[in-house]
């Protein structure tokens, strides 16, 4: 859930502009990483197609005062879907900020404050005005 609090609707206007510019950037950062993990993951898919069962292995260095336990799994396929996940929700959020910023624009009352709830999860927008 994303909780965004602000004292005007000229600031709100402002803020939620720049806050939605750096989502795009995210997003687009996410892509790139989604593209690279989608190779390893066609590997994996393949490897496994081919009979072979990658399986989760843990290394452990032993050294002073702690030991390290370095984990290698095969989990490049979980990781795209969890990209793909998180590039939905952002999505989500992009456009509701925009949905926002467009009521918000067409608003008369200038000095009252926001409240802005966006739950990506159940898919739930709350815009607060408060005078």
């Amino acid at each position: 859930m994303l909780i965004m609090l602000f004292n005007t609707i000229e600031e709100a206007i402002s803020k939620l502009s720049t806050i939605k510019e750096q989502l795009m950037q995210l997003k687009e950062k996410y892509g790139k990483i989604n593209e690279e993990l989608k190779v390893n993951a066609n590997i994996e898919e393949t490897i496994m197609k081919s009979g072979l069962q990658p399986s989760h292995k843990v290394i452990t260095m032993t050294a002073i005062p702690y030991s390290i336990n370095i984990h290698i799994a095969p989990h490049y396929t979980w990781l795209v879907n969890k990209i793909g996940v998180l590039n939905s929700n952002i999505y989500y959020i992009i456009n509701e900020l925009d949905k926002v910023n467009n009521y918000l624009n067409n608003t008369k009352f200038r000095n009252a404050s926001v409240a802005i709830m966006i739950d990506y999860e159940s898919k739930k927008t709350r815009l607060v005005i408060m005078p």
